[in-house]
């Protein structure tokens, strides 16, 4: 049972760094990569009710994980914005 929370738990991990680091590339709407992100896994958790089997399973995890990830993500930065407009004296 340890395997399978430690497994989710890297996969959240794996996959809120790479959503992260990539929605560090954009200066001044970082907020958008996790929510479509999150948009995107809501959408592909729904879709996997109509694929057959452990194929829709697998699908579901993964969209779980990624909605985790995004969700977390979006508190982050949101945080980060928040520090970086107290530092502002005029905002």
């Amino acid at each position: 049972m340890a395997e399978g929370i430690i497994e989710t738990v890297l996969y959240i991990l794996g996959i809120g760094v790479v959503i992260f680091l990539l929605s560090m590339l954009f200066k001044e709407k970082r907020i958008i990569l996790p929510l479509i992100t999150s948009l995107l896994s809501i959408i592909v958790f729904i879709v996997s009710f109509f694929v057959n089997s452990w194929e829709g399973l697998g699908l579901a995890y993964m969209s779980f994980n990624a909605f985790t990830a995004s969700v977390i993500n979006l508190f982050v930065l949101t945080m980060i914005n928040k520090s970086k407009n107290k530092e502002k004296p005029g905002s």
